[in-house]
């Protein structure tokens, strides 16, 4: 019961929704299929952690490593066609397909909203291709192909410092990868402080930042994998990794005996059948995680 007497005697949360407007094409780390990499089709939490949490260290010009525990209770972001964030097309499953909302299928986001860039490295005095160096990155569009309505990206992060100075209209940030070919680029244009505990369940968490699952039990965070929940959906492996070395690794838990941090979550959109204890995992970077008590 110790841990859970330390929840409840935290800080109180304070939640914002927070919603971007895709200013440049988007790549986010997914799959490989022979040359193309994938992209996501939503923002996962640990993206924008990472992006604020760089953002902010530059702008109160601290190091790359520091502030990491200060944006990490933040959900993933979904998709929106207005800047309000009032439409958020949230994921489920139909019949064994991924959505996003009621109407976009996976393969339809990606037909609409998705297109590839080609590149290759360039061998230094010949100026040709250098073999096999040839790949396409799937990139997420700032508008549809089919009638340029512009995308914006809806999420919720929970903070207990005033950050008001930062976390304002007109913040850019930069996520994914490839940022050195002009993409990535994100700017707040709504962040808005959530004073109904409502609008936190529509994104599974309770005032304090733990699971709550709504009527129809589809999850909107990556949710820990325990053998004891029914679920129907999908099991993705998730490792996080420290982008803050010059090689990226996978991060180490110090307080698990330096083990790695990786492991089997129940993938967004995933329907839950079985009966979870509300204070049994909580939100951090967009996937719940278990919570020893």
């Amino acid at each position: 019961m110790q841990r859970l007497r330390e929840i409840k005697m935290e800080k109180k949360i304070k939640w914002y929704k927070l919603a971007f407007k895709q200013n440049q094409p988007i790549h986010i780390g997914s799959t490989k299929w022979g040359i193309v990499n994938k992209t996501e089709i939503f923002i996962p939490g640990w993206t924008m952690w990472g992006a604020l949490t760089k953002t902010f260290n530059q702008y109160s010009k601290r190091k790359l490593s520091g502030n990491q525990e200060l944006f990490e209770t933040i959900t993933c972001f979904y998709p929106s066609f207005d800047k309000e964030g009032s439409n958020i097309l949230f994921p489920n499953y139909k019949n064994g397909l991924f959505y996003l909302g009621e109407d976009y299928s996976e393969d339809k986001f990606r037909y609409e909203f998705t297109d590839t860039f080609v590149s290759t490295a360039i061998i230094p005095g010949l100026r040709s291709a250098k073999e096999e160096s040839l790949h396409e990155i799937e990139i997420l569009l700032p508008q549809s192909k089919k009638d340029k309505k512009p995308l914006y990206w809806v999420g919720i992060l929970g903070i207990n410092n005033d950050l008001s100075d930062f976390i304002k209209e007109g913040l850019n940030i930069y996520i994914g990868g490839d940022v050195k070919y002009g993409f990535g680029e994100l700017q707040l244009i709504s962040s808005l402080e959530i004073e109904n505990n409502d609008e936190l369940k529509d994104w599974n968490i309770d005032d304090n930042g733990c699971l709550i699952l709504d009527d129809n039990k589809n999850i909107k965070q990556f949710l820990k994998f325990s053998p004891e929940i029914k679920f129907e959906g999908e099991l993705k492996l998730l490792a996080e990794f420290d982008f803050t070395k010059n090689t990226p690794e996978i991060k180490k838990i110090k307080e698990v005996d330096y083990s790695i941090n990786a492991g089997y979550f129940i993938n967004i959109g995933s329907k839950i059948n079985s009966e979870i204890p509300n204070l049994s995992f909580k939100l951090v970077k967009g996937k719940f995680e278990k919570v020893f008590l």
